[in-house]
């Protein structure tokens, strides 16, 4: 719902400007029209950040990826049991009760 509501916002305005010039209003690029091209850009940049901020498994998809970059195991909580994501292999195995 929230991605929804960002992509509706940060569209809306340039969408209002293209619209009205699209029916006979001459739109020149002033303030308003360089702030709604300005958000556009801002509903490109946020999706990440609602993404991280929302859902558990775009989580765990990052945590999998740096654990890939920099070849480093990481910790990711999958149902609610703690593993180790090593960087040769998706599976997770089970961490042992000396860590």
């Amino acid at each position: 719902m929230i991605v929804c509501v960002g992509f509706f916002v940060c569209w809306s305005a340039i969408e209002i400007i293209y619209f009205l010039s699209f029916v006979g209003y001459a739109v020149t690029q002033n303030n308003w029209f360089h702030f709604s091209v300005v958000l556009v850009y801002v509903s490109s940049c946020i999706n990440p950040f609602i993404y991280t901020a929302k859902y558990a498994e775009f989580q765990i998809g990052v945590r999998r990826m740096v654990a890939r970059v920099t070849g480093r195991p990481q910790h990711v909580e999958a149902s609610g049991v703690g593993h180790v994501m090593t960087s040769s292999t998706d599976q997770p195995t089970p961490q042992s009760a000396a860590i």
